[in-house]
């Protein structure tokens, strides 16, 4: 399995992060230079809720996928999950993997803060394929660093977007 966390510390009100959040099509997509492309295929697409389903496409250090997920779990102002399938390609190889994969995002009061942090993960199936997908990239890079650094730069452009809009 393929886990990583990350989080910031926010100038903002839950309420005001979590309005943030609920941007799927915007600021998610914009949170990441690494993102080519968010849909939300439900109407209306807004609020966050269970069973709201959206597509991503991205890369993550060397891998390119699309993720196709649903968010469960919502509690308004805490926390979601998401959940789905991700396939991936390695190029210049040709050849792709899905993996089930999902995250969980929770916001946190902390004096006068809010704590915004993601945990994400994976499981590469163990076929022969997923084998040996893992092990080349282990090989070719660290992938949890490199879901670390993915997720971390999502939040920090959540922190700053909301830092900047709050300073106005």
């Amino acid at each position: 399995m393929i886990e990583a966390r990350a989080a910031v510390s926010i100038d903002a009100s839950p309420a005001t992060v979590w309005s943030h959040l609920e941007e799927f099509e915007t600021l998610w997509e914009q949170s990441n230079p690494d993102h080519d492309g968010t849909w939300v295929v439900m109407d209306p697409k807004k609020p966050l809720r269970d069973d709201l389903r959206f597509f991503q496409r991205e890369s993550v250090g060397p891998v390119k996928g699309m993720i196709k997920a649903d968010i469960r779990d919502v509690v308004e102002e805490r926390r979601f999950s998401w959940i789905g399938t991700c396939t991936y390609s390695l190029p210049p190889f040709p050849v792709t993997v899905t993996v089930e994969e999902g995250g969980t995002v929770q916001l946190e009061r902390t004096a006068g803060q809010t704590r915004l942090s993601h945990r994400v993960w994976a499981h590469v199936p163990v076929t022969v394929l997923g084998i040996i997908a893992e092990k080349a990239l282990t090989a070719i890079g660290d992938i949890e660093r490199e879901a670390y650094e993915h997720t971390l730069v999502e939040l920090e452009y959540f922190k700053h977007v909301i830092e900047q809009e709050t300073e106005i």
